[in-house]
């Protein structure tokens, strides 16, 4: 999971959301694509994936698209990473050694739980502003911050 954080794709996904945020009405894939000069189809997987997890909402047909589908101050990091990396979850064939067992894993999984826990604060909201007062999107939708 951790090797997303910092790559290109996790870029492209972060700056499409953001995208999508900031839009008044839901954003097709295709003018997704243009607007961050990517092929047409290079987000639709990951799009495909934000929707199953409940991040993203898809609509098809005329004025189909993406959008959020909960507020940005209710989509951490965190969300989006736990999402594109279990989309990308292969099973480990290879069983652990006895080091890796009592050693490795344990302490890996704190570092691991402690990461999460900063990535869990770090929402969606907080870059959207960032974006909107730098100019790079000009409106945002209002999205109800509430859950049933």
């Amino acid at each position: 999971m951790l090797g997303l954080l910092n790559s290109r794709r996790m870029q492209c996904v972060l700056s499409a959301i953001i995208h999508i945020a900031g839009s008044p009405q839901a954003v097709s894939g295709k003018l997704l694509a243009q607007k961050m000069n990517l092929p047409h189809r290079y987000l639709e997987p990951d799009m495909q994936s934000l929707v199953q997890c409940g991040i993203l909402e898809s609509r098809r047909g005329a004025g189909g698209g993406y959008s959020l589908a909960r507020s940005p101050q209710r989509i951490s990091l965190l969300d989006i990473l736990q999402c594109l990396a279990s989309s990308d979850a292969k099973a480990d064939a290879v069983e652990a050694d006895e080091l890796q067992r009592r050693i490795l894993q344990p302490g890996l999984q704190q570092v691991g739980a402690d990461i999460e826990a900063v990535l869990a604060n770090v929402n969606l909201a907080a870059w959207l502003r960032q974006a909107e007062e730098q100019g790079l999107i000009t409106a945002t939708r209002s999205t109800p911050d509430f859950c049933i």
